[in-house]
């Protein structure tokens, strides 16, 4: 085995994710919307998660301008003294910490469609010049794959199937 215990690992990552973290960050989405705390639950039992590690070499790694189609993505990054990801928000772009232990959330397209806009999709970007490599671990969250979703203030209804294969 190259790594014992990364399944283990992995799984218990997920675990906290999806039952210690990602509970929380719904209801505190539901707040900011100031609408019913439960209001995401029913389209939750049974969610997807996808979980993607990324490499990126030293003073090469990149990926393009990009938005998450997901509901949302934590993003765990590993930790170093200069950014590498970038956000574009208001027409240009900027630089985000990287903070020791701190764990990083996107909102997804998904999101956005199901807000009508309230909350935006965060687009962003990744720039590694620095002498080592960087890697992330990210969990791109979506709700149940045959959830028919209804916009909040009304709207066309959308399924999860339609815009994981978007």
């Amino acid at each position: 085995l190259i790594a014992p215990g990364l399944n283990q690992c992995a799984y218990a990552l997920q675990h906290e994710v999806m039952t210690g973290l990602f509970p929380d960050l719904r209801h505190a989405i539901a707040i900011a919307l100031d609408i019913p705390l439960h209001t995401f639950e029913k389209h939750f039992q049974r969610p997807t998660l996808i979980q993607r590690a990324s490499h990126y070499p030293a003073g090469t790694g990149t990926a393009g301008k990009h938005t998450d189609n997901g509901f949302l993505t934590v993003l765990i990054q590993q930790f170093l003294p200069q950014p590498s990801l970038r956000i574009h928000t208001r027409g240009q772009w900027r630089d985000v910490p990287c903070l020791e232990g701190a764990v990083l959330i996107n909102l997804g397209d998904m999101l956005q469609r199901w807000t009508n806009g309230q909350l935006v999709s965060t687009a962003h970007q990744v720039l590694h010049r620095q002498a080592g490599t960087r890697t992330s671990l990210a969990f791109f969250i979506y709700p149940d794959i045959d959830a028919n979703i209804t916009p909040l203030d009304g709207g066309p209804v959308f399924t999860t199937k339609e815009v994981m294969l978007n």
